[in-house]
């Protein structure tokens, strides 16, 4: 119950960037993408087009506005390749 809620403001964060966020990929993983009970956090992995990008979502994004604390991770789409960091968090793509 609690990935949903999460989820759903989240897309609503993103989509309240508008511009900023396009052509970006927000993933969630960890505990809340596995909908336990007693998750404590939310772990969110951004990928975006360039470093700019990145640092202007992290600028804009308030990371008190969601249910639970936030831990972000902002990589470039050539970092979270070269990482292989989808498949390493296991993560889920939630937007767009």
């Amino acid at each position: 119950m609690i990935r949903e809620q999460v989820v759903a403001r989240v897309r609503q964060t993103a989509l309240s960037l508008g511009a900023a966020a396009t052509g970006t990929e927000w993933h969630l993983f960890g505990s809340v993408d596995r909908d336990e009970e007693d998750a404590e956090d939310i772990d969110l992995m951004i990928l975006c087009a360039s470093d700019d990008q990145a640092d202007s979502l992290r600028r804009s994004i308030d990371p008190d506005a969601l249910l639970l604390p936030l831990h972000l991770c902002f990589l470039t789409f050539s970092e979270a390749a070269e990482l292989d960091a989808v498949r390493i968090q296991q993560s889920s793509v939630i937007f767009p």
